[in-house]
């Protein structure tokens, strides 16, 4: 404190000697698109447009200051915003650092702490506190105090704030090693829907486990919920347990992912209630467990985490042929782990408690979901490679009240392939086709159809790109009312760092999952631009 102290006097008269010591950084993301929003036959104008700069100043004696600039004035998602958005002041030597003002954070693997942003999804769970570490060759340690203000960029009425105390522990006990325990202390006034709130206080501890040699990892992480809601006379339980295996050879390497999340359990009228206090908290991100891809169709992702009531695996494995081929296995599966029983004569849901609920089920009535994708690489030589790939996914809801007669099951194969060329040194070109077959029974007048995209993109000199996007389908009842959507797109390499990207079309929309938090994207016709730069 001392230190930063001395500083500001030198920052109010700076001299030759104090300007020479500083360096600055700045990055500026601008973003502007006008056209057309659909849902269905409901077609809307919209125009989006922001600015954010990013600046960071390493100022003498260890101490960095950052802020954000933000212009998101209408914006793309969530809500608007003219102002600074982000700001902080850090100090770091030697073993230790302080940082005050906003910060990221993650503790283990996000059971009980994962604070972070994704702006194309509009969420955002940064603290706007301090943040301070320590750590030497044995212990590494961390405390953090602060408010995460949290707004669902889908209902943008509700607006929760979380005042935050907690901290985190490792101790290297080997050098294969790790043991680390992690507290978190919550309280956030819940929005109900009567326009009161239900002033709520929760307690989120964790343990985990991490030993590696040259060959294997083994990670075990076990969390503990409590919360407690006074007004409304409610106290409520949950827990989670995450756990991954890891083995790497010569050719060949795999992995095995296991979740059992019971951080609130609640039947069919209360799951869906985003009003209780008991639920699983934003502040909160653990491991999905299922592969997210990068291919188009299958990064709209059938299936929501559930991580109040979710017991899954995911098995990963990667095979080395020889130096030109290689191949990537992945498998998971996920349920609920207990099923309801509606009593039309109560009125109400009954729990039905499954013998080894510790692992995913297949039956309906317990919501499951799997999936099954294979792909290939091939290298023919340093100029030209292959991708190819199948997937095979299954997601069922399951009708709480209607039983299997209303249960909505989706069956879908999609066959990706990728083909990247370099013609010569200043040309090369990636053509990617994919195809999806798709059975829906609730889509009723066509439970059968396909969908299909294809896409081109060429790069000269390395300085521009240019890309076409077709997509079509034979679905009747596509929800944005379409059948076929073509984009084009034409990018600039102004510098090594700086980018400007235009592009013109009609963009299909969809589910779009990251890090299991998903969101609706409408359908968008019409115009965008994208100016990158870092300086």
């Amino acid at each position: 404190m001392k230190k930063l102290l001395l500083i500001i006097p030198l920052l109010l008269t700076p001299s030759e000697n104090f300007k020479a010591q500083v360096s600055t950084s700045v990055s500026n993301l601008l973003r502007y698109g006008n056209g057309e929003r659909s849902l269905g036959a409901t077609k809307n104008d919209f125009q989006y447009f922001e600015n954010l700069t990013d600046i960071r100043f390493n100022l003498p004696e260890n101490v960095t200051v950052g802020l954000r600039l933000l212009y998101d004035d209408p914006p793309e998602v969530g809500l608007p915003f003219q102002g600074i958005s982000r700001r902080f002041i850090e100090y770091r030597k030697d073993n230790y650092s302080v940082r005050v003002g906003n910060t990221s954070e993650l503790y283990g693997r996000g059971l009980v702490l994962n604070l972070f942003e994704n702006r194309g999804l509009a969420y955002d769970t940064w603290l706007d506190g301090i943040k301070a570490r320590y750590k030497n060759r044995i212990i590494q340690a961390s405390i953090i105090a602060g408010t995460v203000d949290f707004t669902d960029s889908i209902n943008t009425y509700r607006t929760e704030k979380y005042k935050l105390r907690g901290g985190n522990i490792e101790a290297k006990l080997h050098k294969s090693a790790k043991l680390g325990f992690s507290f978190i202390s919550s309280q956030v006034n819940v929005p109900q829907f009567n326009g009161t709130f239900a002033d709520t206080k929760a307690e989120l501890p964790e343990i985990y486990l991490d030993l590696k040699n040259s060959a294997f990892n083994l990670f075990i992480n076990y969390a503990h919920k409590w919360t407690n809601s006074p007004a409304l006379k409610k106290t409520s339980f949950g827990n989670a347990l995450y756990s991954s295996f890891s083995y790497s050879g010569n050719k060949i390497g795999i992995t095995i992912d296991y979740k059992n999340y019971k951080f609130d359990q609640q039947d069919p009228f209360l799951r869906d209630d985003e009003t209780r206090t008991s639920k699983f908290m934003p502040f909160q991100n653990p491991p999905i467990v299922m592969k997210e891809h990068s291919y188009v169709l299958l990064s709209r992702s059938l299936h929501e985490v559930n991580f109040n009531d979710e017991v899954g695996f995911q098995v990963d494995a990667n095979y080395m042929v020889n130096e030109h081929l290689n191949f990537n296995l992945n498998f998971s599966m996920a349920s609920r782990h207990n099923a309801y029983k509606f009593n039309i004569d109560d009125f109400e849901f009954n729990k039905i408690k499954r013998e080894n609920n510790f692992l995913p089920s297949q039956d309906k009535d317990m919501s499951p979901y799997s999936e099954i994708f294979g792909e290939g690489e091939y290298y023919f030589n340093d100029n030209t490679a292959l991708r190819f790939g199948a997937a095979f996914r299954k997601k069922t809801v399951y009708g709480d009240i209607t039983g299997l007669a209303g249960s909505h099951t989706i069956k879908s194969m999609v066959i990706p392939f990728q083909f990247q060329h370099l013609l010569s040194n200043n040309l090369s070109a990636v053509i990617q086709y994919e195809f999806e077959n798709v059975n829906d029974n609730f889509n009723t007048g066509k439970k059968d159809y396909y969908n299909q995209y294809i896409s081109i993109l060429t790069s000269i000199f390395s300085k521009v790109t240019f890309a076409i996007r077709y997509e079509f389908t034979n679905n009747n009842f596509e929800v944005s009312g379409r059948k076929d959507w073509f984009l084009t797109e034409l990018g600039y390499r102004i510098s090594g760092t700086n980018l400007a990207t235009v592009s013109y079309g009609l963009e299909r929309g969809g589910q779009i999952c990251t890090n299991g938090i998903c969101r609706y994207i409408l359908p968008f016709k019409g115009l965008r631009f994208t100016l990158q730069t870092s300086l």
